[in-house]
């Protein structure tokens, strides 16, 4: 295929995951495959974006978008990806 060919395709979207956009830490682990005390050091260092829900109370809920730890792992990526 040449390189016009390539760029006249339109790109394609991964197909979108179902369940709920918003991750607690355990199920942000889980999603990632790794432990909760990981994310939780992700949270703290601010390497991934978070949501804190519940701030002023005794009970303060960390969510992280399942977007913004699809764009952490690309960033991990190592290799040369071809198409």
């Amino acid at each position: 295929m040449s390189l016009q060919q390539r760029f006249k395709q339109k790109p394609s979207l991964p197909a979108p995951v179902a369940g709920p956009r918003l991750l607690t830490l355990r199920e942000a682990a889980a999603y990632i495959n790794h432990s909760v005390d990981l994310v939780r050091r992700m949270v703290d260092e601010r390497t991934v974006p978070h949501v804190v829900k519940g701030q002023g109370t005794k009970r303060v809920h960390v969510l992280i978008d399942r977007m913004d730890l699809d764009r952490f792992i690309d960033k991990k990526k190592v290799g040369v990806v071809t198409a």
